[in-house]
């Protein structure tokens, strides 16, 4: 596995993360949409359908010509940390991957702030052995928060508290 990738983060309009990446992955860039799967309801039926993990996010890895890449319909351009294009670094592009290919109940977070601020945990066990966040507690079960920095954003996955190990 690569580490020393990086990856940047496209900021889309409101539900254009699926048309952007095909795009751009049709113009021959590398691209990575993790979607995960929801049971949605209409009026008249549930339905399972894949949705953005992350909402207007699309990563896209080692692009040189920002430029080009803002022309595409739907997109808006970079997401900025520190005023400049955020960086994902391809250890983290392996974890959202490991989340949803193991298939973990997942869901956004959105901004960092709001998170209830529990213990420093690592999961010593299962695919994501080795990753530190936060626990985050409810009355049913244990979620472990993985913040990214860089692109501000958060994710909280359900994990069993047995494979949790508390910080100091």
């Amino acid at each position: 596995m690569e580490t020393r990738t990086t990856w940047y983060v496209i900021y889309t309009r409101s539900r254009q993360e699926k048309v952007v990446a095909e795009r751009l992955s049709t113009a021959g860039y590398e691209v990575y949409l993790p979607l995960i799967k929801v049971i949605s309801q209409w009026s008249d039926r549930k339905k399972l359908v894949e949705k953005p993990l992350f909402n207007s996010y699309v990563f896209i890895r080692e692009v040189k010509e920002t430029d080009r890449i803002k022309g595409f319909t739907g997109v808006v351009g970079f997401l900025k940390y520190d005023n400049k294009p955020a960086r994902v670094q391809q250890r983290e592009i392996e974890t959202l991957k490991s989340i949803i290919r193991h298939g973990y109940d997942v869901s956004e977070l959105g901004d960092p702030s709001l998170l209830v601020k529990g213990s420093k945990v690592m999961v010593m066990g299962g695919p994501l052995k080795g990753n530190v966040g936060e626990l985050y507690e409810n009355s049913e079960s244990e979620w472990f928060i993985i913040h990214f920095e860089n692109i501000g954003n958060s994710i909280k996955v359900k994990i069993p508290g047995k494979l949790l190990k508390k910080l100091e």
